[in-house]
């Protein structure tokens, strides 16, 4: 007997918005230098949220974020897994590109571990934190250094489609 279903996958999108830190890691020969280099500003963008089952939907986004005087570009896809009623744990891969000029071996764009959590406060509205972990170096020269920054975002979004 051969059996087939199908899925209906739910699809939304969604305008997005909030606070975006980032913290510089700094290294010379393997020794951490404080530069204070800490960045605080804002971030909007869009993301969509393709269901895959009743608890496992992957949530890509495209959003700006502008800190100080850099401006930076952030594509994520996450996974979401439901782990209780409106409450979803997030994890996966993001890549940044920095929108301003960089110094001479260093490059503009940074690959990431992000995880966070999503709580649905509506049927629209949802509040979310993401930590982004920069698995790349920023600096590409010879020299031992490396360069990394992580970030936290904090925001909401509108469940529109």
């Amino acid at each position: 007997m051969l059996s087939l279903q199908a899925f209906a996958q739910d699809f939304s999108i969604s305008a997005t918005a909030g606070y975006v830190h980032l913290n510089s890691i700094f290294k010379v020969d393997g020794e951490d230098y404080d530069l204070d280099f800490k960045n605080s500003g804002f971030f909007v963008g869009a993301q969509s949220e393709i269901d895959l089952t009743e608890t496992i939907a992957i949530q890509p986004e495209l959003l700006i974020a502008i800190s100080g005087d850099y401006k930076t570009l952030y594509f994520g896809t996450l996974g979401a897994f439901e782990v209780a009623e409106n409450f979803s744990l997030l994890a996966g891969p993001a890549i940044n590109y920095l929108l301003e000029e960089v110094a001479t071996n260093y490059s503009k764009l940074g690959v990431f571990g992000v995880f966070g959590a999503k709580y649905n406060i509506t049927e629209n509205i949802s509040a979310q934190a993401k930590y982004g972990i920069q698995l790349n170096n920023f600096y590409t020269g010879s020299a031992d250094i490396s360069s990394k920054v992580n970030y936290l975002l904090v925001g909401a979004a509108y469940k529109f489609l």
